[in-house]
């Protein structure tokens, strides 16, 4: 998909042209979109737009790499493929703080995923970049002796999604806490940890 073209590397700049762009997909709507909307909202030329992302897609592209790499970088943050139970207890903790400070962010990228048609153009996508971190969490559950690794993974995964889709749709009041202890200690095993 990426050409071989050399982008800007002026990270602030990325990420407030991402952060606009983000916007105008979920108020336009991300087919209704347009680069030069983008350009005149982000006060860059349309030329400058596209020397930073190359296409709209790119744009929506690094818009869900962005929201995977919140979301799932503290899991297994040594990166060795084996996960302890401190670490996933980490990854959760992680999950919600991410959540919570990337609330305007997720708020939007929430909204933009429920569009008609803008799952498919990055599912494949999103599959490939999450898949390596479910391997992981399914060896996890594996050898805690789950009956079934691969749905205590999605159990684990649809439960934290969920909980932070109610979170980001109203935040005020929400009982964001407590749902955080409540998932930690559906996973604690080990006495050490408890309270």
């Amino acid at each position: 998909m990426a050409s071989k073209k050399k982008l800007p590397q002026d990270v602030e700049k990325r990420r407030e042209i991402l952060n606009t762009a983000l916007g105008i997909f979920v108020q336009e709507g991300y087919f209704a979109a347009k680069g030069a909307k983008i350009a005149k909202a982000a006060k860059i030329s349309e030329d400058q737009l596209f020397s930073y992302f190359e296409t709209k897609e790119d744009l929506l592209h690094t818009i869900v790499d962005e929201a995977v790499h919140i979301l799932y970088d503290g899991l297994d943050p040594n990166e060795d493929g084996d996960l302890q139970e401190v670490e996933l207890l980490f990854f959760i903790n992680d999950y919600f703080d991410s959540i919570e400070k990337n609330l305007k962010f997720f708020k939007l990228f929430y909204a933009l995923r429920w569009q008609p048609g803008v799952l498919p153009l990055y599912q494949q996508e999103l599959d490939e970049i999450v898949s390596m971190k479910f391997d992981v969490l399914n060896e996890y559950f594996n050898k805690s002796g789950a009956a079934d690794p691969e749905m205590e993974r999605e159990f684990l995964t649809s439960m934290l999604d969920g909980i932070a889709m109610n979170f980001v749709l109203e935040p005020e009041g929400y009982p964001i806490d407590a749902m955080q202890q409540k998932v930690l200690n559906m996973y604690i095993t080990k006495a050490e940890y408890e309270e």
